[in-house]
């Protein structure tokens, strides 16, 4: 019997992200319609001899859209990673500019793996993702104000994921945390609703109240998130902790243990003011997105038993111009 031959996948390249100095380490096809049928043809592969090709088709104005196979994300993803580094050194660029450009590839490669069902080899990609945001966020004119005017302003999980590892990363920077509890900041917020992958997709975007079996669905996500980061063998406690526990609130009563106050990682405190204040100024459908004050005097007034009051204090106090 002969076996089945796996349909291949394929994937938009950005491409901003390709830099035809380096040497590609994936092919690049675009699309063409044949009898109805969508058909991807190679315009250049891994061989040098493309690389003029790739280079006259980037310094086109109006090129058409690209796509990479499913099983090159990763070699894509790395170059991608690469590419920036050498723009986020260039003292000429403003700081805006580099972060914006790095929160894209973040939404790039999250999406991927939220919305495309690819490998969770693609979330190995974050921790490159997160070297770059440091070298970015680190720098002292960066901070809550300036961040507030570059992200996303429309709620999906993948977007959320990456501002609150943004908001994570710049509580640690402004803390003085240590590089490296800034970094794991970094990682664990945009990792933090990684369990939401496991769960039905029409659950997760519901517009309207979720019944409670959706809900105790919903709930699961932390155990969830906890069982793939431990599977993935290439995070830390504090990663896990924050994965697990960002749900649980300071004064008891939160999923998925029921943790309060110092038996939650302070990690996860931070991890929670950063993902409700998100969630709060992002749009939904059902929704409209709250001012920064506004959303701040809600956590503060109707909210604040559920957070670490001086994690509390300080995040408010950071939101203000720098």
């Amino acid at each position: 019997m002969a076996l089945t031959e796996k349909v291949k996948s394929y994937h938009s390249v950005d491409m901003s992200f390709l830099d035809s100095s380096c040497d590609l380490s994936f092919n690049i096809y675009y699309k063409t319609i044949f009898q109805n049928e969508s058909r991807y043809v190679l315009f250049a592969n891994k061989d040098p001899v493309y690389r003029d090709k790739v280079r006259l088709l980037l310094d086109a104005e109006d090129f058409t859209e690209l796509y990479i196979d499913e099983e090159d994300l990763l070699g894509y993803f790395q170059h991608a990673t690469e590419s920036l580094q050498s723009f986020i050194l260039d003292k000429e660029v403003p700081i805006e500019k580099k972060i914006a450009r790095v929160y894209d590839l973040s939404k790039n490669v999250t999406k991927q793996f939220f919305e495309s069902n690819t490998s969770p080899d693609i979330l190995r990609c974050s921790d490159q993702v997160v070297e770059l945001m440091e070298s970015c966020i680190s720098q002292k004119e960066f901070g809550f104000h300036a961040l507030t005017k570059i992200l996303e302003k429309d709620y999906y999980t993948y977007t959320h994921s990456i501002n609150v590892g943004l908001y994570c990363m710049t509580f640690g920077v402004k803390s003085q945390l240590p590089a490296g509890d800034i970094h794991e900041l970094g990682l664990g917020g945009m990792l933090h609703d990684i369990g939401k992958s496991a769960i039905p997709k029409e659950i997760v975007n519901k517009q309207g109240k979720l019944t409670e079996e959706e809900f105790t669905l919903i709930q699961n996500h932390t155990n969830n998130g906890e069982e793939i980061i431990t599977e993935l063998g290439c995070y830390g406690e504090k990663v896990l902790q924050m994965v697990g526990q960002h749900h649980e609130k300071y004064c008891g009563g939160g999923y998925h243990r029921g943790l309060k106050q110092e038996e939650i990682s302070p990690f996860a405190r931070i991890c929670k003011i950063s993902d409700v204040y998100d969630a709060l100024t992002t749009r939904r459908s059902y929704k409209r997105a709250l001012a920064p004050l506004e959303a701040l005097l809600i956590m503060k007034q109707k909210m604040g038993e559920e957070f670490d009051p001086q994690f509390l204090s300080s995040f408010i106090c950071f939101m203000g111009p720098q």
